[in-house]
C-alpha cells in the first residue's frame, strides 16, 4: 500500500529545500549600540528590540560558520549553536528563522512550525517565516492554518502570485474549489495572469472535473512561461484522467527535463508505473527523489512498496523500519509504514509470526482513522492469538 495520490500542489515539498536556503544572517550594530536587524524585503518596520547579547551573537555567527563549512553533520551542529544563542537571548528572531529553516529541511515540520511562530512574535512582518511555518503546517497535513499562513503573506504583499496559488492549492486540497477559484481571481485582479495562477486554476477545474477548462487555462499558462515544469505536471494529470497515459508520460518526462529536480512530476510518474507493475522504473524515480529531499518520508513509504514489489524484502523491511523509527516521521506516514512492514511479512515472507507482530505494532501505534485501520484489525483477527 502506498499513498496512492499524486503530488499537484503548486506548494511542493521542494518548498521546504527553498525555505532552508533562506537563512537569516544579522546585521548588528556593535556592542553597546542600538541595534538593526536585517528584516524580511516588504517587511513594514523593523522591530525595536535591545541591543544582541554578545554571547549570543558569537553562538549565532559560530552557527553561520559551520554551515558555510558543511558536512555530515554541519545542520545538527547550526542548530544546537543557534538553541544556545536563544538560551542567551531569546528575541535574535534570526536564530528563531533559522533554526525553524533548518528543522524544516529535516522534515520535523512541528519544531519547524514553532520555531516560525517564535519568529513571527518578534517579527510578526518577516515574509520568509511566514513561508516558512506556511509549508510546516503544510507538511503537517493542517491544510487550514497553512492557508491562513498565507493569506498573511498575501495582506503584506498583495501582488504574490505564488501565495495566491499555494492558498488556493491548499483549499483544493481541503475540497473548497469555489474558496479557491474566488482566491486566484483575486489574485488575477491583483497581479494579472501569470503561469502559477493558471496553472493552479487548470487543477481545480480539474478536480471539479472540468477537463476542457482545465487544459484551456493550461494553455494560457504555457503561452506565458513554456519553461515552467509545474504546466507540463498538470497537463500529465489532466491526459491520465482521459486514460492516455502516453501523453502523460510525454508530459511527465517534459517537465523533468526542464527541472530534473521538479519533485512532483517524479513522485507521480512513480506512482503511475507503481499501478502499471514496473517496480524497477518507480524504484529509480523514488530514488531520485529520496537523494534530492531525503526528509521526505512519503517518498520512502512508496520506495519500500517499489522494493518490495520487486522481490527486495529484505531493502523494504529496512526502509520501512527507518520510516517507523524515524521521530520526524508524521504518524499517518508511519502508520502507512507499518502496514506495509505487516503486509510484507504477511503475504510476501508469509511469516505468521513476524506479521502478528507486525501488524500489533501497528495497531498500537496508529491512529483509529488511518486508512488502513479497519482491515488490519479484520486481518489480526484471522492469523488468531
Amino acid at each position: 500500500m502506498t499513498s496512492k495520490r499524486l503530488r499537484n500542489l503548486v506548494s511542493s515539498p521542494a518548498l521546504a529545500l527553498g525555505v532552508a536556503l533562506l537563512l537569516t544572517s544579522g546585521s548588528f550594530a556593535a556592542c553597546g549600540g542600538s541595534q538593526s536587524r536585517s528584516v524580511g524585503k516588504g517587511a513594514k518596520e523593523a522591530p525595536k528590540l535591545p541591543p544582541v547579547n554578545p554571547r549570543a551573537l558569537r553562538q549565532f555567527d559560530s552557527a553561520l560558520r559551520a554551515l558555510k563549512l558543511g558536512g555530515p553533520n554541519a545542520h545538527e551542529k547550526a542548530m544546537k549553536r543557534f538553541r544556545n544563542a536563544l538560551e542567551l537571548d531569546e528575541n535574535l528572531w534570526e536564530a528563531w528563522h533559522n533554526l525553524g529553516a533548518l528543522l524544516l529541511a529535516e522534515g520535523e515540520v512541528e519544531g519547524a512550525a514553532e520555531a516560525f511562530g517564535k519568529t513571527l512574535k518578534i517579527n510578526p512582518t518577516h515574509r520568509a517565516a511566514m513561508a516558512g511555518q506556511a509549508e510546516a503546517y503544510r507538511l503537517s497535513g493542517n491544510n487550514k492554518k497553512a492557508a491562513k499562513a498565507y493569506r498573511k503573506l498575501i495582506e503584506l504583499e498583495p501582488s504574490s502570485v505564488d501565495s495566491y496559488a499555494r492558498a488556493a492549492s491548499l483549499l483544493r486540497a481541503s475540497g473548497d474549489y469555489e474558496d479557491g477559484l474566488d482566491l486566484l481571481r483575486e489574485g488575477l485582479r491583483v497581479g494579472g495572469a501569470s503561469a502559477p495562477i493558471m496553472v493552479e486554476l487548470g487543477l481545480i477545474y480539474l478536480a471539479q472535473g472540468r477537463d476542457e477548462l482545465a487544459k484551456l487555462v493550461l494553455g494560457k499558462a504555457m503561452a506565458i512561461n513554456d519553461k515552467d515544469p509545474a504546466i507540463y505536471n498538470a497537463l500529465a494529470l489532466v491526459a491520465m484522467g482521459e486514460g492516455d497515459d502516453q501523453l502523460a508520460f510525454s508530459y511527465f518526462d517534459k517537465a523533468a527535463d526542464l527541472d530534473p529536480n521538479y519533485i512532483d512530476t517524479r513522485f507521480n510518474k512513480a506512482n503511475v508505473l507503481l499501478d502499471a507493475g514496473d517496480y524497477q522504473g518507480a524504484k529509480l524515480e523514488l530514488e531520485a527523489i529520496a537523494a534530492i529531499v531525503p526528509s521526505d518520508q512519503d517518498v520512502r513509504v512508496a520506495l519500500g512498496v517499489a522494493q518490495r514489489g520487486a522481490g527486495e524484502h529484505d531493502a523494504a523491511r529496512k526502509t520501512w523500519n527507518a520510516v517507523a523509527n524515524n521521530p520526524a516521521s508524521r504518524k499517518r506516514v508511519r502508520s502507512d509504514a507499518l502496514f506495509n512492514l505487516a503486509i510484507l511479512e504477511m503475504d510476501f515472507v508469509m511469516d505468521d509470526d513476524k506479521a502478528i507482530a507486525a501488524l500489533d505494532r501497528y495497531l498500537q501505534g496508529s491512529s483509529s482513522k488511518h486508512s488502513k485501520r479497519k482491515e488490519a484489525v479484520e486481518l489480526r483477527k484471522e492469523l488468531g492469538e
